[in-house]
């Protein structure tokens, strides 16, 4: 029992397995705390340099100022994480739209060339029938008609 109570203070004492009172994400409680702390130390500043009027004054200001400062850090913190989680979202999407776009490339790509090949072997089993048949074959290789098509397309 005295060491529960003793690994309970010991957690207390280094901060483990402790978040915020407000709830902050555990991943920005830093952030949460060092904005927490500016802000705080700035409205203190301010409150304090046009002089105090009375110590229960400025205790009741100090503590106004410190929910303030707490929740306007959470504010500020929360939606800096929300904005990295909606930018890792959009830095996805846009990743499986560039893989979609390689893939429908390699695709057309592919098509294409089995299209070339498809061309030249019929090129070819043409000239090798003409060459078996003794004729003469003056037919265009598929590459000089499509130059001449190309050519044809730009004038």
């Amino acid at each position: 029992m005295a060491t529960l109570a003793h690994d309970e203070r010991q957690q207390l004492m280094t901060g483990e397995q402790r978040e915020s009172i407000w709830s902050v994400s555990r991943g920005v409680k830093h952030v949460y705390f060092a904005l927490f702390i500016v802000l705080f130390s700035a409205g203190t500043i301010g409150m304090v340099q046009p002089g105090v009027a009375s110590l229960a004054a400025l205790c009741h200001d100090l503590a106004a100022l410190a929910v303030t400062a707490a929740a306007l850090s959470m504010v500020i913190t929360e939606t800096g994480r929300y904005l990295m989680v909606l930018a890792a979202a959009f830095e996805e999407w846009r990743e499986k739209r560039r893989r979609e776009q390689i893939a429908r490339a390699v695709a057309e790509a592919t098509a294409a060339g089995e299209r070339r090949l498809a061309a030249w072997e019929a090129w070819n089993d043409r000239r090798m029938q003409a060459e078996q048949r003794g004729e003469p074959f003056n037919e265009l290789p598929p590459s000089a008609r499509q130059r001449a098509a190309e050519a044809v397309q730009q004038q």
